[in-house]
């Protein structure tokens, strides 16, 4: 049986369920509402609520502990390991994939270098497939976005979620190809997927690669 961590009581006319990052349940119901009824709709979400619960269990263990040094985080799709040295400059070594941290930095430095380093690789990346598609856009961005990897604006200016950078190479081609195809038809029918397949025909497969790795894009 699951048990709530939380359940909050109020003049709403529903019952509401979430987990949160750490995986608390919280439960949201009318003021009058028996427990019973609260009981059957935690049983009738349970299999909603241990999927929830796996992905905060997931993004626990991969988040950067206080002492970042030592941490591995993945980069391209390969894990990056992090060294705090006496260096005055951050430095990545791309052979060995470290990133060498200066001994008093934290979070914010490796976030902004991540930023850096994905906008002139997405930046390279959707030039090079804008010319096999043929397809034009005004500019590529990146953004701090948690909830969607890339997006494509009315004016065809391209922005990507810097975490995007954690997932492999092919992953990232595949959200490329899938904004350039935006150009082309500000929908998701079937002219629109049939162009995505077109230059990614395993485009399911990378989809559903992004789905089940969304806790990726709670680091940093």
């Amino acid at each position: 049986m699951i048990v709530p961590d939380e359940i909050y009581r109020s003049k709403r006319k529903t019952l509401s369920i979430s987990v949160d990052a750490t995986g608390r349940l919280i439960i949201r119901a009318p003021l009058r509402c028996s427990e019973a009824r609260i009981t059957a709709f935690i049983e009738k979400k349970s299999e909603w609520i241990r999927t929830r619960q796996e992905r905060a269990r997931k993004i626990k263990d991969l988040l950067p502990k206080k002492e970042l040094n030592g941490f591995q985080f993945s980069f391209l799709g390969q894990l990056c390991k992090i060294e705090k040295t006496s260096e005055k400059r951050m430095r990545f070594d791309a052979t060995q994939n470290v990133l060498y941290l200066p001994s008093a930095s934290d979070e914010n430095l490796i976030v902004r270098w991540l930023k850096k380093y994905a906008k002139e690789f997405f930046s390279q990346s959707t030039f090079a497939w804008a010319s096999k598609m043929n397809a034009s856009y005004k500019a590529v961005g990146v953004s701090s976005a948690r909830k969607r990897w890339g997006s494509c604006s009315a004016n065809n200016t391209l922005r990507f979620s810097f975490r995007l950078i954690y997932a492999p190479k092919d992953i990232i081609d595949y959200v490329v190809v899938h904004e350039l195809a935006h150009t082309f038809h500000k929908n998701h029918g079937k002219f629109f997927w049939a162009r995505v397949k077109k230059y990614c025909p395993d485009w399911k497969i990378k989809r559903k690669w992004l789905k089940d790795h969304g806790y990726l894009m709670e680091i940093f």
